[in-house]
């Protein structure tokens, strides 16, 4: 009955989705189906990784002096990338290359950083400028200057660091530490891998990260262990470790509830947490567990000791627990549950039993009319759990029983509780294509409409029933209805191609009111791809604005739609570079995605693609940008 991740965020849908912060509304995560999907995985280069063949276009002499009279920006980026190249040649150029470290443009500084990195172990006496750039106020400087520190220690292969040496790795290492709360994401991925290269044995790491975790804020740990928990398996270990310290075993056990089935690891220490800890600690081990689904089986009884505990929280994350992990042995106790007196917790145990006798038609049966029976619960929290619940179930009902609960899930989205709102819509996100015809019929209510439009979104492809009405949508008075219904397009994609008349006339509103849907439109006329050459000039023109942010939909949008169009290259990718650094998701993703398509001419954007299929916070860009590396290199 766990909530499923969606991108739902109802009231009015707006471009966060292309990260332009005109309102509230959908969050673009990197589970949400209007994304594109997740290209083939390709394992991705180390940030700092030379490539095979050096540049041999000038020698270092050359590359230096021309760095020293460069007056243009682009042209020193290009030049320390160059430098760069060389790998453990540039030596000579350290100096320059820490000159330029502390350069007031951004850019500079970490495409310097970078090539320090690439030096190896004799950019060792630059340590000092990479500690400090460790607290760069731009989060791609200080994760390079990480990933940097990892790369020369890496480098350095001596098998005896003498003392002074050794000295200041620990000093590297500890303020590394201190960057695994940094506030950005990508500089604690950095930070967390430069450790481990600093810090070679484990029993020695995690103690470490473990106690600077419990010092921490709440408020920087949660992130944190949000970072952690996007590592996966290689978290766990550290994780397990947090386990032991009273001070962080609650945060360990809620990041190792987001990576699931892969913290398996974690089920005996956790088991154990369930059954002797805090409440709060015993609940979230419980979810934890559940989390990691039947791989904790073997945790039944220390699930079945809080459910039948006085404890009514415990009672009802033991149910869940136990149904999430398919618990057989706990049918028992569950069959005591499920005639409670407390109907909430009779629900849950009723869904748990389901779960564990999957062929049980009337065990199903109970369920889902004791389920259906919250969703009418006067508890916002019955009614929120019913309805996940029931989305859970609905893969084992018949298509008119999954129709009749897409009809109940509709009406939640007029909840009055926010949180019942979204798990309705996450319901209906999850009963798929059986939702799209109630879905369609509740665009006419004016209520809901930008709700559905988000839901519709969610689905991508799925939706492609509703284009027609969608359309009709991208008319009407109301702007930001027109930007949901856009975004509700480009979701679904090519199968939308329908839509590129009403697009494009939507390119052409230079209203106040219109301006605000030209960026949803262009976006959602590159997503349907080549079938929307008739809005290909308009885009090309649109590419050359001064609005920068709507330069780089339109530009992407018209390389999305003629990938082949080489005039196009020479201002697409400068625009997709700089949307590749940015802090928008989607953006980051779709920059990616069209690196890789304009192939080898995309050279100058290798150093920022290896950057982000390493160090990006969301594993579909990092994907995506190793699937564009790969591609660009093939020459």
């Amino acid at each position: 009955m766990r909530h499923v991740p969606s991108t739902l965020g109802f009231g009015s849908l707006t471009l966060k989705i292309l990260g332009l912060g005109l309102g509230c509304g959908i969050v673009a995560c990197g589970c949400s189906k209007n994304a594109p999907p997740p290209p083939k995985i390709v394992a991705p280069r180390p940030v700092a990784v030379a490539p095979e063949q050096p540049a041999a276009a000038a020698d270092l002499a050359t590359l230096r002096q021309s760095l020293a009279v460069a007056g243009d920006k682009n042209v020193r980026v290009l030049l320390i990338d160059d430098i760069a190249k060389l790998g453990q040649n540039a030596k000579p150029a350290l100096d320059d290359l820490l000159t330029c470290a502390t350069d007031a443009d951004p850019r500079i500084r970490w495409h310097a950083v970078r090539a320090v990195g690439l030096i190896g172990e004799d950019a060792l006496p630059g340590m000092p400028t990479l500690l400090t750039l460790l607290s760069d106020a731009d989060p791609i400087v200080a994760t390079q200057a990480a990933a940097a520190i990892g790369l020369i220690r890496q480098d350095d292969g001596r098998e005896k660091i003498p003392d002074a040496d050794a000295t200041v790795y620990a000093g590297a290492a500890e303020q590394l530490i201190k960057s695994t709360t940094h506030p950005d994401a990508r500089v604690r991925r950095a930070a967390v891998r430069a450790v481990q290269k600093l810090i070679t044995a484990p029993e020695q790491v995690m103690p470490l990260i473990s106690k600077q975790l419990a010092d921490a804020d709440p408020s920087v740990v949660m992130p944190a262990l949000h970072t952690l928990a996007d590592m996966d398996d290689a978290a766990v270990p550290f994780l397990l470790e947090a386990l032991k310290n009273p001070k962080a075993r609650y945060w360990a056990s809620v990041a190792l509830t987001e990576i699931g089935p892969a913290a398996a690891p974690a089920v005996e220490p956790l088991a154990r947490l369930a059954a002797e800890g805090e409440t709060t600690e015993r609940m979230q081990a419980l979810l934890a567990l559940a989390a990691i689904g039947e791989q904790a089986a073997g945790a039944a009884p220390a699930m079945i000791k809080a459910l039948e505990s006085d404890d009514d929280a415990l009672q009802f994350a033991a149910a869940f627990a136990l149904g999430s992990v398919r618990a057989a042995d706990a049918d028992a106790a569950l069959e005591l549950a499920a005639k409670d007196d407390d109907a909430f917790l009779g629900e849950v145990a009723a869904w748990a039993r389901a779960r564990i006798h999957p062929a049980d038609k009337p065990l199903l049966e109970e369920a889902v009319k004791r389920l259906r029976q919250g969703l009418r619960s006067d508890r916002p929290n019955e009614r929120t759990a019913a309805a996940a619940g029931l989305s859970d179930l609905a893969e084992k009902l018949d298509e008119p029983a999954r129709l009749e609960l897409a009809t109940e899930f509709a009406d939640l989205l007029d909840d009055e509780s926010t949180d019942v709102e979204l798990s309705g819509g996450a319901a209906l996100i999850r009963l798929g294509a059986s939702s799209v015809e109630t879905l369609r019929l509740s665009l006419t209510n004016p209520a809901r409409q930008d709700k559905v439009l988000v839901i519709l979104a969610s689905l991508g492809p799925t939706a492609k029933p509703a284009v027609g009405d969608v359309i009709k949508l991208l008319s009407d008075s109301n702007p930001v209805t027109r930007q949901d219904a856009a975004v509700a397009i480009a979701a679904i994609g090519a199968d939308a191609a329908a839509a590129v008349g009403e697009l494009t006339k939507l390119l052409d509103d230079e209203t106040a009111a219109g301006r605000a849907v030209l960026y949803p439109a262009a976006y959602a006329l590159g997503r349907i791809g080549p079938a929307a050459k008739p809005a290909f000039e308009k885009l090309r023109t649109l590419a050359k604005s001064e609005d920068e942010m709507l330069a780089t939909v339109a530009v992407w949008a018209a390389v999305k739609i003629e990938p082949g169009d080489a005039s196009l290259f020479e201002m697409a990718i400068p625009a997709l570079r700089q949307a590749i650094r940015g802090d928008r998701e989607i953006v980051r993703l779709e920059a990616a995605v069209a690196l890789g398509e304009i192939g080898p001419a995309a050279v100058a954007a290798i150093p920022i693609l290896e950057l982000v299929a390493e160090e990006d916070p969301v594993k579909a860009v990092r994907a995506a940008a190793a699937e564009a590396l790969t591609r660009i290199k093939l020459q």
